[in-house]
């Protein structure tokens, strides 16, 4: 039997989305547009079995559908609601072998970082976060269905 390759080691303090500006506002930091999300997609490239691509598309439409939403009148606390059912979902789909190891942690530790608490900054944060390692993964994931 085959040893099971590790899964992406996230830094220490992941996801810890802001830093604080000198005039005392918070952003997010840049790292998560883009040294962060291009690392993660060039393990997801190499992982085997590999993440399908569809699988990805998949979650973070759940996720464009919930901002959508949240944009038209539904609360905060019920957008936040909508992301935590993602650890649930990936859960599942990694028991089925649908998703990645690296994957599933992805969508656990982001979905666990978002709060009702903070106005919504750290759904957005997520959201800008979750749409780089999109568009980061773009032409490296496999279109075929894992089987």
């Amino acid at each position: 039997m085959k040893p099971a390759q590790e899964s992406y080691r996230f830094p220490i303090d992941y996801p810890q989305y802001f830093e604080e500006t000198k005039d005392g506002k918070k952003v997010l930091k840049i790292e998560y547009l883009t040294t962060l999300p291009e690392d993660i997609a060039k393990f997801l490239e190499h992982e085997r079995p590999q993440l399908a691509a569809h699988q990805l598309r998949s979650f973070y439409g759940h996720v464009k559908r919930t901002e959508h939403a949240w944009r038209r009148g539904l609360t905060l606390a019920e957008a936040v609601n909508e992301i935590k059912k993602l650890e649930s979902h990936a859960n599942d789909r990694l028991a089925k072998g649908r998703i990645t190891r690296t994957f599933h942690d992805f969508v656990r530790e982001n979905a666990n970082r978002v709060v009702a608490t903070d106005e919504g900054k750290s759904l957005e944060a997520f959201l800008e976060h979750f749409e780089a390692l999109v568009g980061f993964c773009a032409g490296r994931l496999s279109e075929k269905e894992r089987t």
